[in-house]
């Protein structure tokens, strides 16, 4: 498994990152979970909440499920990219204060992961799901399963947006 470390401006960080994640399956989280993800051998899912959630205390359908939260950028869901693509951004966990590390799911893997259809399947509307752009895989993910772990640091810019919200 290859573990590539990058910097980017928090200034078109989600711009900067497309070009890794268009064609794949990843899942993302907090840079501070990396080590404890790579010393047990695996991405768990977080059905109890035994750990912070990168992306808050959603209801989230996959999660409640005991699936591993994956984002799903293939080429089949091209079609509603733009339309459901801002909704959950992968890069929302991220900050000057706390990078990200994204998970790259071995091809080998996608024959098994359950699609957001079967959110609509079991009308489960009061859950969370990104339609077209989230998939669950069943149980932990093996880091075998893993092709390649991107860290992800964000350079904070003075000039940005996000530097008036911190003061």
């Amino acid at each position: 498994m290859k573990i590539t470390k990058i910097q980017l401006s928090e200034t078109g960080l989600v711009d900067s990152l497309l070009p890794y994640l268009s064609g794949r399956v990843f899942h993302v989280t907090k840079e501070s979970n990396l080590n404890t993800i790579l010393e047990c051998g695996e991405i768990r899912p977080n059905q109890d909440a035994s750990y912070p959630a990168a992306f808050g205390p959603y209801n989230s359908f996959f999660r409640n499920r005991g699936c591993v939260c994956l984002f799903d950028y293939r080429p089949e869901t091209a079609d509603n990219f733009e339309e459901y693509y801002n909704r959950c951004l992968p890069t929302y966990p991220a900050s000057p204060e706390s990078g990200i590390a994204i998970f790259f799911v071995s091809e080998s893997v996608y024959p098994i992961l359950k699609s957001w259809i079967l959110w609509k399947e079991e009308e489960a509307y009061r859950e969370m799901v990104l339609p077209y752009l989230e998939v669950g895989h069943p149980g932990p993910i093996v880091l075998g399963n893993i092709d390649e772990v991107i860290v992800v640091s964000v350079i904070e810019d003075p000039y940005s947006p996000f530097a008036a919200f911190r003061g």
